[in-house]
C-alpha cells in the first residue's frame, strides 16, 4: 500500500498574483516619471514581472510516496523517489510511524485485518500485494479506493530459450531491471474466510460491520508484510519508506522497511 517533474512547477495563481502587482506598478511608475531615473523604473518593473514569471512554486506533493530517505532533520524528511525525484515533506504531532515486516501466506488468519492492493474486476479480484494491520491502525481506513500502479507479481519470467553471446569487462553502473506495473485498488477488511489451493489463499474480506465483502485471491508469489507500531527513530538515511501524505506536503503515516521494502 506514491513519486515526477511536478515538484516544481508554476502556479496560476501565484504568477497570476505577481504578474497583476507589477504590472499595476510599472503602469503608476510610467504616470509620474520626470528624471532619466524615474523613466527607467517602467523597465525595472517590467524585468520584475519577468523575474516573477520564472519564479517557480512548489507543487503539492503526491498522496503517497515511495522510495529512499536521503535526508532526515527534526521537522522534515526528504525521498528520493523511485524514479529518481526528490521531495520533501513535513513531519510533526499528527505524522505516525510503523515498520513494514516480512511476514506470509500461512500467517493469514480469520479475523485478521488486511489491506491489500488487487487488480482485476471486483467479482474477480487478485492481490498484488497485501499487509496485516494492527488494531491500534485500523482507523480510518475505508473498503475500497483506487491506488497505484504496483508491479505485478504474476507476471513471470518466459521459459523459452534464446542464443547469447559472453561479454566480459567492468561494471559502471547497475540500474535495476524495468519492472511490469498493473493498475491496482485498495481494499481493507476484516478476513472471515479462507480457503487454500494450488493457486495460493482465497480470502473473504468483510468490512462495513460484516454487511458487505469481497473475495480476494492471493497468490504465493505476492508479497505479504505487516505492520508493527514505530516512532520517529525508525527512519533514517537510507531507509525504504512508503509514505501517505497530508495536504500542505505533510507526512501523515511514514513505513519503515525492516528487512523488506514496502512493495505498497
Amino acid at each position: 500500500m506514491a513519486a515526477n517533474g511536478k515538484k516544481s512547477l508554476v502556479t496560476g495563481t501565484s504568477l497570476g498574483i505577481g504578474f497583476a502587482v507589477a504590472t499595476a506598478l510599472a503602469q503608476a511608475g510610467a504616470k509620474v516619471a520626470r528624471t532619466p531615473a524615474d523613466r527607467a523604473a517602467p523597465f525595472r518593473l517590467s524585468l520584475l514581472i519577468a523575474l516573477l514569471a520564472a519564479t517557480p512554486a512548489f507543487a503539492e506533493a503526491p498522496p503517497r510516496v515511495r522510495g529512499v530517505v536521503i535526508g532526515v532533520n527534526n521537522d522534515s524528511i526528504t525521498v528520493k523517489e523511485r524514479d529518481g525525484s526528490i521531495v520533501t515533506l513535513k513531519t510533526g504531532a499528527d505524522t505516525a510511524y510503523a515498520y513494514v515486516v516480512p511476514s506470509s501466506l500461512d500467517a493469514i488468519k480469520v479475523n485478521d485485518f488486511v489491506g491489500t492492493a488487487v487488480k482485476g474486476p471486483m467479482k474477480s479480484m487478485v492481490a498484488v500485494e497485501l499487509v496485516i494491520i494492527p488494531e491500534s491502525m485500523r482507523a480510518g481506513r475505508i473498503s475500497y479506493y483506487g491506488w497505484d500502479p504496483l508491479p505485478d507479481p504474476t507476471v513471470r519470467q518466459t521459459s523459452d530459450t534464446t542464443a547469447t553471446s559472453m561479454t566480459n569487462g567492468l561494471v559502471s553502473n547497475v540500474s535495476p531491471a524495468p519492472r511490469k506495473l498493473t493498475n491496482t485498488n485498495m481494499t481493507n477488511g476484516i478476513v472471515s474466510a479462507e480457503d487454500g489451493g494450488a493457486a495460493g489463499l482465497t480470502l473473504t474480506v468483510s468490512y462495513d460491520g460484516g454487511s458487505k465483502s469481497f473475495r480476494i485471491t492471493v497468490p504465493p508469489t505476492a508479497p505479504i508484510t505487516r505492520f508493527e507500531v514505530g516512532n520517529r527513530s525508525a527512519v533514517a538515511t537510507g531507509s525504504s519508506v512508503f509514505i501517505k501524505t497530508n495536504p500542505g506536503n505533510q507526512a501523515g503515516l511514514v513505513t519503515v522497511g525492516k528487512g523488506v521494502a514496502p512493495p505498497m
